[in-house]
C-alpha cells in the first residue's frame, strides 16, 4: 500500500512539473528556407517587462521549441504558442519567423 501511495506522489509531482527555462532566440539566426522537424519540446521563456517605478522584472512564457533540420543539413529553432508540428513533418520557416506548413 505504502508503495501505490509513494507511486501517486511521484506522478502527481512530475505532472506538475514545469518545462525548463529558456532563453529567447536570436533573431539573427532565423533565415528562411525549407527543413523538417526534428523535435518540439515544451520551455518556458524570459522576457524582460518594464513594470510600474521604472524597474524590470522577467516574465516567464510557456511555448513549444521547434527543432528544424534544413536542406543544408543547418539547425534552426523557432518558438511557438502551441504545438502544431510534429517530428518528421516538412515546414517552411519564414523571413518573420513563423512556422508554416510544406
Amino acid at each position: 500500500m505504502a508503495r501505490l501511495a509513494l507511486a501517486g506522489i511521484f506522478v502527481c509531482a512530475a505532472a506538475s512539473a514545469q518545462p525548463p527555462a529558456a532563453k529567447p532566440l536570436s533573431p539573427q539566426a532565423m533565415q528562411p528556407g525549407y527543413g523538417v522537424v526534428e523535435q518540439v519540446t515544451p520551455v518556458r521563456v524570459r522576457e524582460d517587462s518594464a513594470a510600474a517605478g521604472g524597474s524590470s522584472r522577467a516574465a516567464a512564457r510557456p511555448v513549444y521549441r521547434v527543432k528544424v533540420r534544413m536542406g543544408d543539413g543547418s539547425v534552426q529553432y523557432r518558438d511557438l504558442d502551441r504545438p502544431e508540428f510534429r517530428a518528421g513533418e516538412r515546414v517552411l520557416l519564414t523571413n518573420a519567423g513563423d512556422v508554416l506548413p510544406d
